[in-house]
């Protein structure tokens, strides 16, 4: 996941609203929320690496065998 995508922005601001109200309404200081903000967006990155990395990533391709005769190749009838 990119570090920053518009599913991570939008998670943190959920996430942080009440700070960002309290911001908007002059009952919080503005650096204290985009501080909050700052915080809650590095770990929403981080776990939304996480569940896309573990939930949706491909898995691994198994190994290849091939089967060889227990015969020499070679011409038939020497």
């Amino acid at each position: 996941m990119k570090p920053v995508s518009g599913v991570m922005l939008a998670v943190a601001a959920l996430l942080t609203s009440p700070a960002l109200a309290a911001a908007a309404e002059g009952t919080m200081p503005l650096d204290v929320a985009l501080a909050r903000y700052l915080v809650v967006a590095g770990i929403c990155w981080v776990l939304l690496t996480l569940a896309s990395e573990w939930l949706w990533s491909e898995p691994a391709a198994a190994p290849v065998t091939t089967d060889t005769p227990d015969t020499p190749a070679g011409p038939e009838g020497s």
